[in-house]
């Protein structure tokens, strides 16, 4: 039976959050440097934490400029989530900063995920560069209307690994906010699904609840996000504290 893998985005921030998110099972996690309160620094910690407890370390990054992208990498980031794209040009451009040739141009320098060029998978340039190229996803999200559009077109870039789908943006973008069950974003979703399994491309979606992640999972997508590290704190603290008091009042 296939197996979708189950993540989380990563809000918060700080080592133990991350350590603690380790021992749950989760597949990966997304620090979300786009919404999230991280620095170069923090979100090097955060994949170092990650790393060490076997959690899969994806990020999200805030801007698609090359800077950005060559800068997760090398920290260590094993995928790349990028949002608000447009257009397949963009997609090309990100392409080039995130691959080495021949399928991108990525600039070369020793980093810690090869313990700058100490490591031995790293001593032959040629096979260090297909191995980066095949363990770090870029995984462009489908949130926009103009990406949507497009998205056969997207999906099918060589260098690009899988099409995660944002279906709060999306919804809204369709002008339907927040719908999900709604028929044109529900056909949005189905356009998305089809688009990567006709080019061999890993699905993901977000989803905010069970409900909605079971469903996806259903649908075929290959990996469910769920919710963000935060909302699950608080959730499972205002259960705790109306199961205490339904027990002692």
């Amino acid at each position: 039976m296939r197996k979708t893998s189950f993540g989380t985005f990563f809000e918060l921030g700080g080592r133990g959050v991350m350590e603690s998110l380790a021992r749950t099972g989760l597949d990966y996690v997304i620090i979300d440097t786009e919404h999230g309160c991280f620095s170069e620094e923090t979100a090097a910690d955060a994949v170092l934490a990650a790393e060490r407890g076997g959690l899969l370390p994806f990020v999200r990054i805030g801007d698609i400029r090359r800077p950005y992208v060559l800068r997760m990498l090398d920290i260590g980031a094993r995928g790349l989530i990028v949002p608000n794209i447009r257009t397949p040009e963009e997609v090309r451009e990100l392409v080039s900063a995130a691959k080495f040739p021949p399928l991108g141009n990525r600039g070369f320098c020793p980093n810690r995920t090869t313990g700058w060029g100490a490591d031995e998978w790293s001593k032959d340039v040629l096979s260090y560069m297909e191995e980066c190229n095949r363990r770090c996803r870029l995984i462009p999200q489908c949130e926009t209307r103009e990406a949507l559009e497009q998205i056969e077109e997207i999906a099918a870039l060589p260098g690009v690994d899988g099409i995660f789908v944002g279906p709060c943006d999306l919804s809204i973008a369709l002008g339907v906010p927040l719908q999900f069950d709604h028929p044109l974003l529900t056909a949005a979703v189905e356009r998305i699904l089809k688009a990567c399994r006709d080019n061999g491309k890993e699905s993901y979606i977000f989803a905010g609840n069970m409900q909605d992640a079971v469903k996806w999972a259903a649908k075929g997508f290959d990996s469910v996000t769920y919710s963000l590290d935060a909302s699950v704190f608080i959730q499972a603290f205002r259960a705790l504290v109306a199961r205490f008091h339904s027990a002692t009042e």
